[in-house]
């Protein structure tokens, strides 16, 4: 029997977006770019312990309240895949390959399929069609499970292009019709779309990513002095990124 190839991890995921982009942006360490901030963070919280550290995390959010009880529950099984590539809007559409989203990162339990939409800390907009597309993509390719759509450093009401500040339902509610017109039948109707957007969007700003990790860092004891400086090294990491990336 043939052994699974391992996965590429974030940082080999990284560096291939990278290659697709003039390097000289990344030039000052990659300093403001979300790609390179939703990596640090997502190490990080990858290696914490998840029960204490990636669970406080999704707690602290706002939104989708059962999708996340049920990934913090599942925690320690979640997939986290960093820049994972292109996804379909509509996988089963016949525009399916060239109607595309690319998630920042996706993380997957048994229970819940969560797309990952980060934001740079510093200035940053939605593009018009993008929380829509995002949205239905979500739904689309969550098979089984709960769908959550995660955004990451994003606070309401949202920037979108042209538009200004918006509520996340106003800003899909817009282009959902022009969406669902491009992706095809997805057997959702629009009604049932908008119904559903408080149970599968959710948003943290990175302060409360910030705020939920110090909190746990006081907080965490264990009896191996070395187990505990090592957790107290990863998450001081954490907390550095965002800062430094602010």
């Amino acid at each position: 029997m043939e052994l699974e190839a391992p996965s590429p991890s974030m940082i080999a995921r990284l560096l291939e977006e990278i290659s697709w982009e003039r390097a000289v942006k990344y030039r000052n360490g990659g300093r403001g770019m979300e790609n390179v901030l939703t990596a640090e963070v997502l190490i990080a919280l990858d290696l914490l312990p998840r029960s204490h550290f990636f669970a406080a995390v999704v707690n602290s959010c706002s939104g989708a309240a059962h999708a996340r009880d049920q990934l913090v529950e599942q925690a320690e099984m979640a997939e986290m895949s960093l820049l994972p590539g292109d996804m379909s809007v509509n996988p089963l559409g016949v525009a399916a390959k060239k109607f595309i989203v690319q998630p920042d990162a996706v993380i997957a339990t048994p229970n819940v399929f969560a797309f990952v939409e980060a934001k740079r800390i510093r200035t940053s907009a939605f593009q018009p069609e993008q929380l829509a597309r995002e949205y239905v993509a979500v739904m689309t390719n969550m098979g089984e499970r709960l769908p959550l759509l995660f955004l990451l450093g994003v606070e309401p009401p949202v920037s979108v292009k042209g538009l200004g500040r918006m509520a996340v339902h106003d800003a899909i509610r817009l282009y959902l019709p022009t969406v669902l017109e491009r992706a095809g039948d997805i057997g959702i109707s629009d009604d049932e779309l908008m119904t559903r957007i408080d149970d599968v969007v959710c948003w943290i700003p990175w302060g409360g990513v910030v705020a939920a990790v110090e909190a746990q860092l006081a907080s965490f004891s264990c009896g191996d002095p070395s187990t505990g400086a090592t957790i107290q090294r990863i998450g001081q990491q954490l907390i550095n990124a965002v800062e430094w990336h602010s």
